[in-house]
């Protein structure tokens, strides 16, 4: 028996058998009810909107005719299962297979990356946020609130600076803030221009 220490950095289980040389795991190919229960579903939804035709030029007609042909099909299997109930566990058979294809679990699709143009209004953005509605705003802000967060707390302030230049965002050499001046800085009006440029 493989025991396994929890507290260990890489957590070792024990291998798992595989049958055959090439052919799938006799246990991912079991047939689970969730799986059938969502092929079923998925037919029935399948069923659903066939028979109700919402797209259809004809609608009244097509569910009419569509209607009754469901309903004589129900009536041949209910007296086919009486006189061959054979026949019903054959169709049952066939219905479940389809119902195990329609469950197939489907792969999340991965998100797609944010393009280069969308980054860099994502720190427009940011530098907006932080001006608020002052004038401008000091560098030494900008980089002490973008340092706090965990996507740029890896960043100096050599590669902050690259970041916002390589935005296109002016840095100032003094910008007056209230009583304050003489310190670099980025004035809202920049940010603005960039967010909204003329056509």
């Amino acid at each position: 028996m493989t025991t396994t220490d929890p507290e260990a950095d890489t957590l070792e289980l024990p291998p798992v058998p595989t049958w055959g040389a090439g052919r799938p795991r006799v246990a991912a190919q079991r047939i689970h009810p969730r799986r059938l229960g969502r092929g079923h579903l998925a037919l029935y939804a399948r069923l659903r909107a066939w028979t109700i035709a919402e797209n259809h030029p004809a609608r009244g007609k097509t569910v009419a005719a569509r209607s009754s042909g469901l309903a004589f099909g129900a009536l041949m299997v209910w007296r086919t299962a009486n006189e061959e109930p054979r026949l019903l566990a054959v169709a049952a058979s066939a219905y479940a297979v389809q119902a195990w294809r329609a469950g197939r679990p489907v792969p999340p699709t991965p998100p797609v990356p944010p393009t280069e143009d969308e980054l860099k209004r994502r720190v427009l953005l940011g530098v907006q946020h932080l001006t608020g509605d002052r004038p401008a705003i000091f560098l030494r802000d900008v980089y002490n609130a973008l340092q706090t967060r965990p996507v740029a707390a890896h960043l100096d302030d050599a590669r902050l600076r690259a970041v916002l230049i390589h935005c296109g965002i002016t840095i100032h050499k003094s910008v007056r803030i209230g009583d304050q001046t003489g310190r670099s800085g980025i004035k809202a009006a920049d940010i603005a221009a960039l967010l909204s440029p003329n056509p």
